[in-house]
């Protein structure tokens, strides 16, 4: 097959040949897993070194193939520059092993339980890569900030990836500087699901959102921002306290969301059941001459009718207060 094609520029690898029932498997690669080999030890092998012939290959996808052990002929490709590696839970391989591949514009990797390495490694790609997926990857270990002066990467992925560390408040006006789509798993601060230990973390937190999001309007992903990416209370802060549902009061308000009314952004403090606080804004109210004020104002209308019983409440009130204000509520 080499031989026949030896300009081919885009291969695909699956599941099809070592597939259940099929009789076959591609050959093992370097320390396999010995169980799974023995399991599969009569079968037809196909050696997978062949793809080596290749050189002109431009794009590799390795997609739920039944692959046992390192291959480190898929990572000698000179002219590559799209690799995606997803579902292969016995693909033995490191971060390192990219260094063959000088060329890498796009990489992604999902849900590849042998995978090992630190972004850190990525490095070497610095010159090249722009896209960068790494998602349900529970081996691969650093820091955000690791990768935020790579001059081209414009979209990256890290959900699900809880060995990442970081604190999206240190991403600066120079770092990350083409940056356009942004996914970080709860272990980074500011990531999916990101706990609050305290009530006075989360205005300075959302202006420095807000600068992000001035900076690059894409950044994050349309259908999670106006949920603020689940961003809550931590169950262990002091300043949270237990509720009691006896009477049928709103639960307190210790979820976050973003709101925007026209181009005017804020946030505030919500409920489970959408009661909201007031709402903390982040851009000046429009002026009633500037050309968007009627939509601001038809936009504003259903943001405020769920400002109810936290009405004058900036943040979540004090246990006190909020039962006060249920008390209140029930009449």
């Amino acid at each position: 097959m080499a031989t026949a094609l030896p300009n081919l520029q885009q291969l695909s690898i699956n599941w099809g040949l070592g597939s259940p029932g099929s009789g076959h498997k591609y050959s093992d690669g370097e320390d396999p897993d010995e169980e799974l080999a023995r399991y599969h030890a009569s079968l037809t092998s196909h050696d997978v070194n062949i793809i080596s012939n290749f050189t002109k290959l431009r794009v590799l996808h390795i997609e739920g193939a039944p692959l046992n052990g390192r291959y480190p002929v898929f990572f000698s490709f000179p002219l590559l520059e799209k690799m995606i590696i997803s579902d292969c839970q016995y693909l033995k391989w490191d971060l390192e092993m990219l260094q063959g591949l000088p060329l890498l514009k796009e990489l992604g990797c999902n849900r590849n339980s042998r995978l090992t390495g630190n972004l850190r490694s990525l490095r070497v790609l610095e010159h090249t890569l722009e896209k960068l997926e790494v998602n349900s990857c529970k081996q691969i270990e650093g820091n955000l900030m690791d990768l935020a002066d790579l001059p081209h990467l414009k979209e990256l992925d890290l959900d699900h990836t809880p060995a990442i560390t970081g604190d999206i408040r240190d991403i600066g006006e120079d770092d990350f500087p083409v940056l356009e789509s942004l996914g970080l798993p709860r272990s980074v601060y500011g990531g999916m699901y990101c706990e609050f230990q305290l009530i006075s973390e989360v205005p300075s937190f959302m202006q420095a959102i807000h600068l992000l999001l001035q900076r690059t309007p894409t950044l994050f992903r349309e259908i999670w921002l106006p949920g603020a990416f689940a961003w809550s209370l931590s169950g262990q802060s002091p300043d949270r306290y237990e509720y009691d549902n006896i009477y049928g009061c709103p639960y307190p308000p210790f979820s976050l969301q973003i709101v925007q009314a026209e181009s005017r952004r804020g946030w505030s403090w919500c409920s489970n059941d959408g009661d909201s606080c007031e709402i903390n804004w982040l851009d000046p109210e429009p002026s009633r001459d500037s050309s968007g004020c009627e939509d601001y104002v038809e936009e504003l209308q259903p943001i405020e009718r769920n400002i109810d019983i936290y009405k004058g409440h900036h943040q979540p009130p004090s246990e006190e207060v909020y039962n006060r204000l249920c008390e209140e509520y029930m009449g």
